[in-house]
């Protein structure tokens, strides 16, 4: 009888485990999230509707499939595709081509790409003081005759603080995690990324600088359905 019970309850924490494999991203079929994006000078430039459509547990956690749709600042909308996350004993594991620029994907769209590198991850237990994993994606991209190099890198992670944040979505406890983002695309930009993440919804602010400390932009969570 004493086996019989301890077995059911390895069951239970397994599956208990395996459902929060990291708390950050608590997702499931059908959940759903709205970012809006502001330029420096708070003028509304539109918002990203992702909403997740295959979700499959795995031994380790779990990985998602999510459909991004955008919508500029006049209420147009278009899919402009799709991304995944993924989740191993509980870190969260980012797809690094989201972050290259929009016109860059669609100019590559039609040529032979080779994607080489590491995802950027988010762990469940941060701390404030705690250094995060560098990330660097390239992608070698074919437009015979014409041969190009797509370079992202993730460096300096560290994270900074603890606050609470209101935003349109709601009043929220967040980590906040400084970063430096360098681009190579058909030009080098440089810059530096704030965001705040709450458990349960993941990101809920980011804030993006130029190599020289000026705001360019920022984004909110401005809606979230489970």
């Amino acid at each position: 009888m004493k086996k019989i019970l301890l077995v059911l309850l390895l069951s239970v924490l397994a599956q208990y485990t395996n459902a929060q494999c990291n708390e950050f991203y608590a997702l499931k079929k059908g959940t759903s999230w709205q970012i809006s994006n502001f330029n420096a000078k708070e003028k509304y430039l539109g918002k990203t509707i992702q909403t997740v459509k295959e979700y499959k547990k795995t031994a380790s956690g779990f990985e998602a499939t999510i459909e991004v749709v955008s919508e500029d600042d006049k209420g147009e909308q278009y899919v402009a595709g799709a991304t995944s996350i993924k989740c191993e004993d509980g870190i969260i594991f980012f797809n690094l081509e989201d972050m290259f620029p929009d016109e860059a994907m669609k100019s590559i769209e039609n040529f032979e790409v080779k994607v080489d590198g590491t995802n950027l991850e988010l762990p469940d237990d941060l701390k404030v003081g705690q250094t995060l994993k560098d990330a660097e994606l390239t992608m070698q991209v074919d437009a015979s005759p014409l041969k190009m190099t797509f370079i992202i890198s993730v460096t300096n992670r560290v994270v900074e603080a603890q606050e609470n944040l209101k935003v349109p979505a709601g009043s929220f406890d967040c980590y906040k995690i400084k970063q430096n983002v360098n681009t190579k695309t058909m030009v080098k930009v440089e810059s530096n990324t704030i965001e705040w993440y709450a458990k349960g919804v993941g990101m809920i602010k980011s804030e993006t600088y130029n190599k020289k400390g000026k705001l360019v932009g920022y984004s909110l969570l401005s809606a979230y359905k489970e």
